[in-house]
């Protein structure tokens, strides 16, 4: 779902704006007419919301020189109106930059405006070339489907700023189960004084974002209604909530889980403590009325890797989750992720008897023969996506049958390639390999981004080579006027999702908690969708350059502790350095990238 408008001249547009819905946020894209380049300097962004009206923030500002001579105090430098964002696209997420509360959503207005720096000075914002365009910012739904991404952005300065250098995410580890309202920070030693005391909850809230708020909906509803119970499959389990809920769902025989028990998932941490999957497995042993036929500790080949919520009334399978996120503080708190939610009988039902046929050990050594694990299940319900969804483990043969057919699709994108994947490097099978290669591609833009890598590939001026960045291992110390940012206590980027052709009509993304290599596909019970809806895909490809864009200019800038000059916004008084030159260059990524995001979509 996305709106477009422009301003034109001589039936041309000359100034053009693109706004695509994401999840709780907007993708705004922008375009400059070449005939306009001259002085041009940046881009203002207002936004309207219930007949309330700010710029959005920008945290470069120009030189000393330039703000002296406009006359521009400290407290207007933040404003896009006076420090024009200089990019060709921005994420505009609702009351990120206000409040850590719940944001605003409903009907935005944004009004773009070219900005002119001529002789120094900044004129004034111009009426004639602003472009207005209304779009609906809520979270995502499209029928009987959501989904929702963590923030994963601890290393971040909206993380510094409302919480300050505190990563933590438990009080202890030793307690599985904590109150969420106790005061988590500011740490005792924080310098910065302007950090008011904050809750677990208040901290939960801002980094687990719409997967946390989609995943407690679904808990809370299922606690809620005494004819309501749920099934689970769990890899990590250490959300405290999360934990709460099954416990007490398990007084009334309401929960069935199957919890993976490989290695890293038994016995104790390198400090003596229990893990906290035993944990889990000793309370609710001790709160279930029939714990035996209720709680299932078992893995298939390797993993038990899925992580899903399946939803019944009645006995009845109405709703499903599903994704990356692990039902843990990791994995909604510190890790990129995802949840997918379908809100249809027959979904639920396909994870339901995969439940059923996994629930014992011995089913799980035989869920491979299954047809459930054998067959594609496709969908054609008006209701919820088309779409395509495969459970391993799988044989040998129907693993590399299957990685094979995602390559193809993947070497065979016409338009662009977008990915968020924890790791391409070690796993085994052409997939992974064709992932990590892509950058390698000039002929459609291509942008993604890993956990950890030695050899990431930055984005490099005239080449239409695409990026692979890391999400992991970045410098914590940034150059002024950026603050320290914390270190990421743990996994970084954990999604599994790969974009192809989102501005087509074939476009399609895949998904899950599949870590997409063969051989894991031949060991581990997981789930990996195709989704093959435009708008979702598109949602999914917003979240890619949300994060990409993020970490790519952390990985830029690790030689910081060196550089302790002031980042500054470009006064273009180096016709050598000029910014907005290489958005121009049709043998650049960015010019690649400008015309991709302003355009229609492509057949």
């Amino acid at each position: 779902m996305e709106t477009f408008n422009s301003v034109k001249q001589r039936n041309k547009d000359v100034v053009s704006v693109r706004a695509y819905q994401g999840d709780a946020m907007t993708f705004l894209a922008f375009d400059l007419d070449e005939s306009l380049l001259q002085n041009f300097t940046g881009f203002s962004i207002k936004v309207t919301f219930n007949n309330t009206s700010y710029f959005l923030f920008n945290k470069l500002s120009y030189g000393d020189k330039i703000l002296k001579k406009n006359n521009l105090e400290n407290t207007d430098v933040r404003s896009s109106e006076f420090s024009p964002i200089q990019k060709f696209n921005w994420v505009h997420v609702p009351s990120s930059q206000h409040n850590i509360g719940n944001p605003f959503y409903g009907d935005y207005i944004y009004e773009v405006t070219p900005r002119f720096l001529s002789g120094d000075i900044l004129e004034p914002l111009d009426p004639a070339k602003t472009v207005s365009l209304p779009i609906h910012v809520s979270p995502f739904k499209k029928g009987n489907f959501q989904l929702g991404f963590t923030r994963g952005f601890v290393a971040s300065q909206a993380y510094v700023d409302h919480f300050g250098m505190n990563n933590a995410v438990r009080p202890n580890k030793k307690d599985l189960i904590f109150n969420l309202d106790q005061q988590s920070g500011p740490v005792p030693h924080e310098k910065d004084k302007s950090i008011k005391p904050y809750s677990f909850e208040d901290q939960f809230a801002w980094m687990g974002w719409q997967a946390r708020e989609r995943v407690y909906e679904i808990l809370k509803e299922t606690l809620e209604n005494a004819h309501m119970s749920l099934d689970i499959f769990a890899y990590d389990l250490d959300e405290p909530f999360i934990c709460g809920t099954v416990l007490t769902l398990a007084k009334t025989g309401r929960v069935r889980i199957i919890l993976d028990n490989a290695k890293l998932h038994i016995g104790t941490d390198k400090k003596g403590n229990k893990v906290f999957e035993d944990v889990f497995e000793i309370m609710f042993n001790n709160q279930a009325q029939n714990p035996g036929d209720h709680l299932v500790r078992g893995k298939f080949g390797r993993f038990s890797h899925s992580k899903v919520l399946i939803q019944k009334l009645n006995d009845v399978p109405v709703k499903v989750l599903t994704g990356s996120t692990n039902f843990s503080t990791n994995g909604l708190y510190i890790n990129a992720n995802h949840v997918l939610i379908f809100t249809d009988p027959e979904a639920a039902k396909l994870y339901e008897d995969v439940f059923t046929e996994s629930f014992g050990l011995e089913k799980m050594k035989k869920f491979n023969t299954m047809p459930l694990a054998q067959n594609d299940h496709v969908f054609q319900n008006a209701n919820i996506p088309d779409m395509t969804i495969r459970f391993s483990p799988h044989t040998p043969a129907a693993a590399k049958k299957e990685i094979n057919g995602i390559t193809k699709r993947v070497k065979g994108a016409t338009s662009d390639m977008l990915f968020a994947v924890m790791n391409d490097t070690t796993g085994s099978g052409a997939l992974l390999k064709a992932i990590r290669n892509a950058h390698a591609r000039t002929d459609i833009f291509t942008y993604g981004i890993v956990d950890k890598s030695k050899d990431i590939t930055l984005y490099k001026p005239n080449r239409k080579n695409g990026v692979r960045v890391a999400g992991a291992g970045i410098s914590s110390i940034l150059p002024p006027p950026f603050k320290e940012e914390n270190k990421i206590p743990g996994i970084s980027i954990h999604h599994k999702f790969v974009v192809v052709d989102f501005k087509t009509d074939n476009a399609v993304v895949y998904c899950g908690s599949s870590n997409l290599a063969e051989l894991a596909e031949q060991e581990n019970g997981d789930n990996l969708l195709e989704i093959r809806d435009k708008d979702i895909v598109t949602v999914f490809a917003i979240e890619a350059m949300r994060l990409i864009d993020h970490f790519h200019w952390r990985n830029k800038k690790g030689d910081a502790k060196k550089n302790k000059e002031p980042l500054t916004l470009s006064d273009n008084s180096d016709p050598a350095k000029i910014w907005y030159k290489e958005y121009y260059n049709p043998d650049d990524l960015r010019c690649l990238e400008r015309t991709l995001l302003i355009s229609g979509k492509k057949n």
